[in-house]
């Protein structure tokens, strides 16, 4: 059985078993030297219950390293050899556990041993040798006059490792043989494949089953240098076998749409499919009646194999009339060859039109996800207006109450009720995005104005500094608003004690808005995603600081559907830039806007 070494690895497995074992000794040498270390700190090297048993030890492994007991392991004799080394250690631990000072380091090395037995041996001697670990220190602890209940505690750590470490190295040999058992299989089908690559080649511009099958069938018959060539394929609901159309002829192709045999009759192809061995029918045309198919196809000879994937059999092959005589054993020999990997093929043809199926499905569910999260967020924000406008009327003097508690009440409720509503601005505006159903409303923009106003809504602004010449632009001023709001936001959130500065230049009939922070800056971990949705710095920090992860998701869309672009950059010294290109007139306008190339950027 492989050791768990040999599981991670794609070396050889007795390589990886030698080396587990000369791991595994040289593992135990270093518990027996800790051991003795320890007794020497404790100013019992002298004491023969310590130096007597590792010099037995390294008795022991120097003896097994002279029988190169690595090239033994898999018979009987390496097989004691083990056993006979691990009894050496668990006599030398238990010799030295009777000294009071080395017990803890003879607890801590009896769990090792177990470990290491999980990984040397198989299942049967890794139970026994925990069993002898667990009985040897319950028999020092109890001689040493150890109370019952100070022995429970390590008898359960002993049992916990050995089951751990059992288990896991059993869950990692069937793995193994499982990746093992795939892999053969693998194997097979790639010399499958590599038989049928110049049939393949000429499948490759099909993309249903039914483009490929004539395909198919006409390759193979052509190399086997048949006249007629013919798919049955297994009806997935009822027990019938379809005759797939066209049927396949020199130079011709015979339509039977609807053409099945049921799977109760006797015929021949009907044999081939349920015995699933492959078969060659001679003289059918002296007596066709009892040939079924074949007999109604007027043939003369005919093969046919059972074309499988794995334990299934997907249908029939049916090649007749060879040209230049009567089919032999190595033609059935090399259809059965090709049946499996044309079957492969079908079975593939079949999965990808499944899968594009789902995926319009998929497409579909999630047009529906956005649809839902739109009438929601719609239906949401009635009742939440009318929630923040009551609380707003409570604020007013002649309706705050009079108690200080209930007026800290009313604030915390007025701001978790504002957090709301911005969660659903938030969410409809994503959910606009990824309908593309966002309007726009574009205008003249003094853009000075317009970014002092952005941050009146913004609390803690007072470590925000705007440079903005005068600039005008027609856009939409809610998302050019927007915008600006989520990146100061977002700076001063990952940000808390640095400044940040809003700058806004143009150029070349386009406008460049950039916020500047000097905070820890942007991982480069999560700078591919950090436009994403739901994407924040990481677990801690999200926490710590808050936020859906929506902000700047919703900045790509807001920017994309203006006509502009955003990006990253390290501000020097530390932090982190977004920049804003966005064009000074709408991109369906006459003027001379244009968009920054990726060159550009």
């Amino acid at each position: 059985m492989p050791t768990i070494l040999e599981v991670v690895s794609h070396a050889h497995p007795e390589d990886f078993r030698t080396r587990t074992a000369v791991l595994g000794m040289r593992v135990m040498m270093l518990l027996i030297l800790a051991l003795v270390v320890t007794a020497y700190l404790n100013g019992l090297i002298t004491d023969l219950r310590v130096w007597g048993p590792a010099l037995l030890t390294f008795l022991a492994v120097v003896l097994l390293t002279l029988l190169q007991w690595t090239t033994l392991q898999h018979r009987w004799l390496g097989r004691l050899l083990l056993w006979l080394l691990f009894a050496v250690v668990i006599a030398s631990l238990t010799a030295a556990g009777t000294i009071p000072e080395l017990q803890s380091a003879v607890l801590a090395a009896d769990l090792a041993v177990v470990a290491l037995s999980a990984v040397m041996t198989g299942l049967i001697a890794h139970t026994t040798i925990s069993v002898l670990v667990a009985a040897s220190y319950l028999a020092v602890a109890l001689t040493g006059g150890e109370r019952p209940a100070d022995i429970i505690v390590p008898l359960v750590a002993v049992a916990g490792v050995s089951l751990a470490v059992g288990m896991l190295t059993r869950g990692f040999r069937r793995e193994s043989r499982l990746a093992t058992e795939r892999l053969e299989t693998l194997k097979a089908r790639e010399v499958d494949l590599a038989r049928l690559y110049d049939v393949s080649t000429a499948t490759s511009a099909a993309e249903t089953v039914q483009e490929a099958l004539p395909v198919l069938v006409g390759r193979i018959g052509q190399y086997l240098h048949a006249q007629v060539g013919a798919l049955l394929l297994r009806d997935p609901h009822r027990p019938y076998l379809n005759v797939m159309s066209p049927i396949w002829t020199v130079g011709n192709a015979l339509e039977v749409d609807g053409y099945r045999i049921p799977l109760r009759n006797a015929g021949d192809l009907e044999r081939v499919y349920l015995s699933g061995s492959p078969a060659i029918f001679q003289d059918i045309d002296q007596d066709p009646d009892v040939h079924g198919l074949l007999g109604e196809l007027g043939v003369h000879n005919a093969i046919a194999a059972p074309m499988k994937v794995e334990d299934r059999t997907l249908g029939v092959m049916v090649l007749a009339d060879k040209v230049d005589g009567t089919f032999t054993e190595d033609d059935v020999e090399a259809l059965v060859s090709l049946s499996t990997p044309t079957a492969l093929a079908i079975a593939q043809l079949e999965r990808i039109e499944e899968a594009a199926q789902t995926s319009k499905k998929m497409e579909e569910l999630a047009a529906m996800k956005t649809d839902f999260v739109s009438v929601v967020s719609h239906e949401l924000r009635t009742p939440l207006t009318s929630i923040i406008g009551s609380l707003a009327t409570l604020t007013r003097p002649e309706f705050q109450p009079a108690d200080e508690m209930a007026r800290d009440l009313l604030d915390s409720a007025r701001s978790q009720a504002d957090r709301l509503r911005r969660l659903i601005e938030d969410l409809l505006i994503v959910s606009r995005i990824e309908g593309r159903a966002l309007p726009t409303q574009h205008e003249l923009i003094d853009l000075e104005a317009l970014l002092a106003a952005a941050l009146v809504d913004i609390p803690n602004t007072e470590r925000v500094t705007i440079e903005c010449a005068p600039i005008s632009l027609r856009s939409d001023p809610d998302h050019l608003q927007r915008i600006v709001i989520n990146l100061v936001e977002n700076a001063l959130r990952y940000a808390p004690d640095a400044a940040v500065e809003v700058t806004a230049t143009e150029s070349d009939g386009a406008v460049t808005i950039s916020v500047v922070d000097h905070g820890p800056g942007i991982p480069a971990e999560v700078r591919d995603r950090v436009f994403e949705r739901f994407t924040q710095l990481g677990p801690t920090s999200t926490r710590k600081q808050g936020g859906t992860g929506l902000g700047l998701a919703i900045v790509r869309g807001l920017v994309s559907a203006l006509g502009g672009t955003v990006r990253l950059k390290d501000t020097p010294g530390g932090g982190a830039t977004f920049e804003v290109w966005i064009p000074k007139a709408p991109p369906d306008a006459p003027s001379g806007q244009h968009k920054r190339s990726n060159d550009e950027e």
